[in-house]
């Protein structure tokens, strides 16, 4: 059960969010015109994983899930951002996070999860080192949480069934996009084919959320 409102949560990561803005904000090496949008991408993000990371774990419900998917996350960025050596200690804690639910076998708090977004938000970001696409990467290897709460909010069905099969379409994009867009010479094409792979995907995901789980045989 969910222990901060929406409110609180979406206040809590625009703080998450602004701290991590503060740590990359010299050594990363953005632009003036690329910090402007990457602290903005970061606080909109912030604001918006709060409340996901709570509703993917109640709709969910399985030990072990959240963990993965933000470890799917941290692949996206690794593949194309060109600063990783942070990417180790980035990953300790989603790692912990899912041996601790597979040992236990139920679900940690939110709060756990969110402190492992914040980690994981940092290794992307700095990882960037002010190479654009990069940096749209690091931004869009969120997709994986924030599509099947898109795909809810457009009306989609809340099934655990559906959230997974979102969750897995948007893992697949992100990593498409990881290794296409997000390590090409343009931030302009990265972001050219952000829309694209996102409009696909969302596409995609209610296609394949939208369907019923089979039923087994009487």
């Amino acid at each position: 059960m969910a222990t901060f409102s929406i409110p609180r949560q979406r206040a809590v990561g625009v703080g998450v969010g602004l701290i991590i803005v503060m740590l990359v904000y010299i050594p990363a090496g953005f632009g003036d015109i690329e910090r402007v949008w990457a602290a903005a991408g970061t606080l909109l993000l912030g604001s918006l994983l709060g409340p996901a990371l709570t509703d993917l774990r109640l709709q969910v419900g399985l030990p072990g899930v959240i963990p993965g998917a933000l470890l799917a996350v941290l692949l996206a960025m690794f593949l194309c951002v060109p600063e990783t050596d942070q990417f180790v200690v980035a990953a300790l804690i989603p790692v912990a996070l899912l041996a601790v639910e597979l040992v236990r076998r139920e679900q940690l708090a939110a709060e756990w999860y969110a402190v492992a977004a914040g980690g994981i938000g940092w290794a992307g970001m700095f990882g960037s080192t002010g190479r654009q696409s990069a940096l749209v990467g690091a931004l869009f290897a969120w997709w994986p949480i924030v599509l099947p709460v898109l795909i809810i909010g457009l009306g989609g069905r809340r099934s655990r069934h559906s959230v997974l099969l979102s969750m897995a379409v948007g893992a697949a994009t992100a990593l498409v996009f990881a290794r296409t867009g997000g390590i090409s010479d343009s931030g302009v094409a990265a972001a050219l084919v952000v829309v694209g792979l996102a409009a696909i995907s969302v596409g995609v995901g209610w296609l394949v959320a939208s369907r019923r789980p089979p039923t087994a045989a009487p």
